[in-house]
């Protein structure tokens, strides 16, 4: 099934639930009365018609379109991703190792066409600080496998969850946990 069927649905659905949005409303949308006079206030007139229809149409169209804005989004972001991936894929390139030296600003090793080259990155330039031309050092990065940097978001937790539990036993009012405190020093003593 190609993309053209699924156009062609996603048409088809859409049509369908302009049909039934405008045969919900009854064609109230009249220009004017019998009198002619085309522009001049009138009153709205309340209508009471709360049936389980009219509620089952609502909600059925709800329904509708929002599998239609999903269906849409999930379509637009595949074409996009093949897109960029036909690009990426174009190139021989990748970043080789990155050092971070602040906020918005590191230094990178980049391989581009078969070149190293150390590049300075802000947040308004990128200036190539060096050609990396050594055969030795290549064959070293080339046979080393990609470093992933430290701020990995497990590792990140876990340190942040090791503090927390340090910082529960130090305050154990805070945390609710002076039962537990006081049942551990019990058993403790027995």
């Amino acid at each position: 099934m190609g993309r053209k069927y699924y156009l062609g649905l996603y048409g088809l659905l859409l049509m369908l639930f302009l049909v039934g949005a405008t045969l919900a409303l009854g064609g109230t949308a009249n220009a004017a009365e019998a009198t002619g006079e085309y522009l001049k206030y009138q009153e709205p007139q309340p209508t009471v018609s709360s049936s389980g229809l009219s509620t089952f149409t609502y909600i059925f169209s709800l329904l509708v379109t929002f599998t239609i804005v999903i269906g849409l989004a999930y379509f637009a972001s595949r074409f996009v991703g093949q897109k960029m991936g036909n690009k990426l894929a174009a190139g021989n390139h990748k970043v080789v190792a990155t050092l971070s030296l602040g906020t918005n600003r590191g230094v990178y090793i980049v391989e581009i066409a078969g070149k190293f080259l150390v590049l300075g990155v802000t947040d308004h330039t990128i200036n190539v600080l060096q050609e990396i031309t050594d055969i030795g050092e290549i064959e070293k990065m080339k046979t080393e496998p990609i470093s992933v940097p430290e701020t990995q978001f497990d590792k990140v937790f876990q340190r942040q969850l090791a503090s927390l539990q340090q910082l529960s036993l130090k305050f154990p009012n805070v945390f609710n946990t002076h039962d537990q405190h006081e049942q551990k020093h019990e058993g403790e003593k027995r």
